[in-house]
């Protein structure tokens, strides 16, 4: 049984090397098509002035055929780059973290307002100058949360936005 096993393994491991795409292959064919897919610019000389004019065959807008004219660079539906999401997502994340540190600092700060009100023993400071703290602190401290969340929801509308837009899921990383 073991000999068996020993004689097996490299066939199936022989087999599945030789049908698997290597990235490059898969890479040249994408380049390929996509430079099929762009938009072919034809220039023609204007007959008063004598200065080449460039027209578009295709229907798409100016700014994809503009962007489009650059080689190996992948744009989305809707002319933005890998650059701008990536930019966009970074944004987005450290908003999400600014936030989620924000709620963090607050919810200590409310917790140790809460032991001193406990702790101290002069009602006046007490109720006063801690509750009044502690109140506004627990307000800012709802706002944060509010916002936190708000954040999130922006990172993942930002998600569902480049989904749409039919870019790689990879921009958003």
């Amino acid at each position: 049984m073991r000999r068996n096993l020993i004689l097996v393994i490299p066939i199936f491991a022989f087999a599945a090397n030789s049908f698997s795409q290597s990235v490059v292959d898969i890479a040249k064919r994408e380049r390929t098509r996509q430079q099929a897919a762009s938009s072919k610019v034809v220039v023609t000389s204007n007959t008063r002035t004598g200065n080449p004019v460039e027209s578009n065959t295709s229907a798409a807008p100016p700014a994809q055929t503009k962007a489009a004219a650059k080689p190996g660079e992948i744009l989305d539906k809707n002319g933005h780059d890998e650059k701008y999401w990536r930019a966009a997502f970074q944004k987005a994340r450290e908003d999400a973290q600014r936030s989620a540190a924000r709620v963090e600092l607050l919810d200590l700060k409310v917790k140790q307002l809460n032991t001193q009100l406990l702790q101290d023993s002069s009602i006046y400071n007490r109720e006063n100058v801690i509750g009044a703290e502690r109140t506004t602190t627990q307000k800012d401290l709802e706002d944060a949360h509010k916002s936190a969340d708000l954040a999130k929801k922006r990172l993942s509308d930002l998600e569902d936005e480049l989904r749409k837009a039919g870019g790689p899921a990879g921009w958003s990383r």
